[in-house]
C-alpha cells in the first residue's frame, strides 16, 4: 500500500510542508504558523480476519503566534463503534530552547493540553502532555522523548505513560518517521512509516501499527491526509 501512496504522490509536484500535528500520533515539534489552518484526517485500520477495524481521527488547528496553537480534535470514531467519541479542546506550545539557525542543533520543549467532552455520556477529562526534541548533528534526525497524561475520554481509562519519536528527513519532501506510546490503553502503539510533502501543502503519512500488547488491540495500517491553509 505504502509503495502505491508513494507511486501516485510522484504525480503531483512535490513542495516541501511549514507544521505537522502529530508525528503520528505523539505530538510533534513543528508548529502552525501563525494565521495559518491545519487540517488532517486520519484513519487507523485492519482490513484482513481476525479483527477488522477502522478507526478515525480528525484535527484542526489555527496557529495563534507566540509559540502556540490552538486545537479542535474529534476522537474515536470507528467501525465497530467505539462507544467512546469524544472533542478535545485545547492548547499547543513549542518554545526553541536553543537560539540558532542551523536545523542540525534544535532544541524544543513542547507542552500541550485539552479539555476532553464525551459525545457518549461519559463526561468530561483531559489529556496533557510535555517532551523535549532535538536534532542530531549533521544527520538532521529529530528524536523526541516525553510524558503524557489523560482520561477515559481518549485512551479509554486514566492513564500516565511515556511517548517518544524519531523523524529522519530524506529530502524535503520525503521523512521516515516513527512514534510510541507506552502502556495497554487504547493509544498504547508503536507506529512507523513515513510522509511525503505534495503540491499546494497537502501532506500524506502512512505507516503499520503494532500494540504494545493483545489487549490493547492488533495491528494494522495508518493513512493521514493533511493540508495547511
Amino acid at each position: 500500500m505504502y509503495r502505491g501512496i508513494v507511486a501516485v504522490a510522484f504525480c503531483f509536484c512535490l513542495d516541501s510542508a511549514h507544521a505537522q500535528q502529530t508525528i503520528f500520533n505523539v505530538p510533534s515539534a513543528d508548529l502552525t504558523d501563525k494565521g495559518s489552518i491545519y487540517l488532517e484526517h486520519e484513519s487507523q485500520f485492519r482490513t484482513w480476519e481476525p479483527g477488522r477495524y477502522w478507526f478515525g481521527t480528525d484535527y484542526f488547528a489555527v496557529g495563534a503566534g507566540y509559540d502556540t496553537e490552538v486545537d479542535v480534535t474529534l476522537y474515536n470514531t470507528s467501525v465497530p463503534a467505539s462507544g467512546n467519541i469524544s472533542a478535545g479542546v485545547g492548547f499547543r506550545s513549542v518554545f526553541p530552547l536553543l537560539k540558532t539557525t542551523h536545523k542540525s542543533t534544535e532544541l524544543k520543549w513542547t507542552v500541550g493540553s485539552q479539555a476532553l467532552i464525551s459525545f457518549e455520556g461519559r463526561g468530561t477529562g483531559y489529556w496533557a502532555y510535555s517532551h523535549l526534541s532535538g536534532r542530531l548533528p549533521k544527520l538532521n534526525t529529530r528524536l523526541t522523548s516525553g510524558i503524557s497524561a489523560g482520561t477515559r475520554q481518549l485512551f479509554g481509562e486514566n492513564t500516565v505513560h511515556f511517548i517518544s519519536g524519531v523523524e529522519q528527513p530524506l529530502t524535503k519532501t520525503l521523512s521516515l518517521m516513527a512514534d510510541w506510546y507506552s502502556g495497554n490503553h487504547s493509544a498504547g502503539y508503536l507506529t512507523a512509516g513515513g510522509s511525503i510533502s505534495l503540491h499546494k501543502n497537502f501532506t500524506v503519512f502512512a505507516g503499520c501499527q503494532r500494540p504494545n500488547t493483545s489487549r490493547v488491540g492488533r495491528p494494522g495500517l495508518t493513512l493521514e491526509l493533511a493540508k495547511i491553509f
